[in-house]
């Protein structure tokens, strides 16, 4: 071999000695390479497991099986492929001997393009492998970092399990439509966590039955909304994944297909304590990042959440009991077009009056405050933004001398209202979806106890200006307070002083997405930190936005720290696949036989 020719390679040392030591690490190579000698012929590894890094020089080979003891998983010693499923492949290298000394390529035998990250992936989502899952994400969100292809090929195979839109494909939405205020790593932890939330969601579920379209194009989108409608209110799931497949099928937008659904999702009051808006509404956003092509997977995993009877407050107790707040907003839901017709040409300028009318306790005064807004020029996106405002005071001021458990019904409040507010915002002009906002606002109207002793906004009752007035320092401080338990009012004056100094939101975004994600708790802790989020750029710069902001951390901030081990998976694969050692490496060789 030419002097040129060994630019490529590593020297490890001479055959005799690997022979007589069975293994050896290769000095200077980065990720750490281990050389074997077996039954005659040179084998190289990355010398860190791909399960969780543990050195596999420290294993043993048996029959052509390089072992590795922490966990047991196998690998065949020439390809590096794993035997165990909950490992990944190991990198495997070239080797030569010249002149009896042995060499090892700088590189891998095999390097992954973007089409075989993709099959890692998928791969990983069927078998529900975290380390291959974490390392595939990572890889391809190099190649994309807009996320695309992540989200994707994650939301193709969970629309192929899932019979209802569920906790891992609205994470999945939210971190999608999250990233461009994170920064790699806490994109990278946000998009883990959602895909393997989908992983679990999926596990153990066979691939589920198919609805097809009508087989004709003769029905109007009239006949096709009555349908939707009718199978919706009688139950009939296979009806209503037809009848909307069938539209999806037609040339009619999105925020068409979006009006249609969720015109029946309101013939309910506040369905499933708002789940019947809020979980298809991250289903629509999907649609909407993805592109129209996707509808067909989406839409079938949006119907039951419409499709049932009993689900609607109107048949609780409390929406009729000891105050019937059913009758008054039927009665509303019917003036709708006429305020809508009285408000045409006309400008409304009382948000303010308004927003204190709606953090009330007169739930008739709340019923016509909005229809006289609507009355007064105010468009429905707009109230429902201030619905959502409202609710997001809600958890501000939440008392901490509620339980635990108190904190569901202000949050799907706030989650409900601000998908109202996204839905109105694709169908402005329509009567029907209005309702939902009206809906919302009674709903902000019952959660009015658990503001007793209404909690104190940040500053309200003494300065802020003990606090740094640096975004980084802030930040920081704000990550390391939540590191510690029950500091619920120090993250809300920590948030509030940022939004007060009217700094760059990006960078607190990122914290409280990296707050949220590092955590083990359920996904609706990502719904809230979502709806903070796109509230508090609705209000961007005025004291809202802080209210908003101060709502969400403090929700948080009432369960940090949790233990964190969901997140360990990513943190290793990160780690392996920068080339980092992940534990100290000494040099005794594998054992053989």
């Amino acid at each position: 071999m030419a002097t040129s020719d060994l630019s490529a390679w590593h020297r490890v040392g001479p055959l005799a000695e690997l022979e007589a030591q069975g293994a050896q690490l290769v000095k200077g190579a980065k990720p750490a390479v281990a050389v074997y000698f077996h039954k005659g012929e040179v084998f190289a590894v990355d010398n860190r497991c791909p399960h969780m890094g543990y050195p596999l020089h420290r294993g043993t080979v048996k029959d052509g099986v390089l072992t590795c003891h922490w966990h047991h998983a196998n690998f065949d010693l020439c390809s590096g492929c794993s035997f165990s499923l909950f490992a990944d492949d190991v990198p495997a290298y070239e080797t030569r001997v010249e002149d009896g000394i042995v060499y090892v390529a700088a590189e891998p035998r095999r390097t992954f393009d973007k089409d075989a990250y993709v099959r890692r992936l998928c791969g990983g989502l069927d078998q529900n492998i975290p380390v291959v899952l974490a390392k595939s994400v990572d890889r391809l969100l190099q190649h994309d970092p807009g996320g695309q292809t992540v989200v994707r090929e994650t939301a193709r195979y969970g629309s192929r399990r899932h019979n209802m839109l569920g906790g891992g494909m609205a994470c999945l939405g939210i971190a999608a439509g999250l990233l461009p205020y994170l920064d790699r790593q806490t994109a990278y932890y946000a998009m883990y966590k959602a895909v393997k939330q989908v992983a679990d969601n999926c596990a153990g579920r066979p691939p589920r039955g198919l609805s097809e379209a009508l087989d004709t194009d003769a029905h109007g989108m009239d006949a096709l909304a009555r349908w939707f409608r009718r199978w919706a209110e009688n139950g009939q799931v296979v009806g209503c994944e037809r009848t909307i497949l069938t539209v999806a099928q037609a040339k009619v937008t999105t925020a068409e297909i979006s009006s249609l659904f969720f015109r029946a999702a309101t013939d309910r009051m506040f369905a499933h304590g708002g789940q019947a808006v809020y979980l298809p509404n991250k289903g629509f956003e999907l649609i909407e990042l993805l592109g129209r092509e996707s509808a067909g997977d989406l839409l079938p995993l949006l119907v039951r959440w419409v499709a049932g009877r009993g689900s609607g407050a109107e048949d609780q107790h409390a929406w009729n009991n000891p105050v019937d707040l059913v009758a008054p907003l039927r009665a509303a839901e019917k003036r709708i077009p006429e305020w809508l017709a009285q408000g045409r040409g006309r400008s409304f300028t009382g948000e303010k009056a308004l927003t204190e009318v709606l953090l009330g306790d007169d739930p008739q005064k709340i019923i016509d405050a909005l229809g006289g807004a609507l009355g007064a020029g105010a468009a429905p996106a707009l109230l429902a933004k201030l619905v959502a405002y409202a609710a997001a005071r809600r958890l501000a001021h939440f008392s901490l001398t509620n339980e635990l458990q108190d904190w569901n019904a202000p949050v799907r409040t706030f989650v409900h209202a601000h998908a109202m507010h996204r839905v109105l915002l694709r169908g402005p002009d329509d009567p029907e979806l209005a309702r939902g906002l009206f809906h919302g606002a009674i709903a902000v109207y019952m959660d009015r106890f658990l503001n007793v002793p209404a909690v104190r906004l940040p500053g309200e009752r003494g300065t802020l200006d003990d606090l740094p007035s640096d975004p980084r320092e802030l930040c920081r401080k704000l990550l390391a307070t939540l590191d510690r338990q029950a500091h619920v009012e120090e993250s809300a004056r920590l948030v509030a002083r940022y939004a007060r100094l009217k700094l760059p939101l990006k960078p607190l975004f990122n914290a409280l997405t990296l707050a949220t994600v590092r955590e083990d708790h359920g996904f609706g802790y990502w719904l809230v930190l979502e709806a903070g989020i796109r509230q508090a750029l609705e209000w961007e710069g005025q004291p809202e936005a802080e209210h908003i902001l101060v709502g969400v951390v403090r929700h948080l901030a009432v369960v940090c720290p949790t233990p964190r081990a969901q997140l360990k998976p990513a943190q290793v694969g990160l780690r392996l696949n920068q080339g980092e050692r992940l534990y100290e490496e000494a040099e005794p060789a594998a054992q053989h036989a």
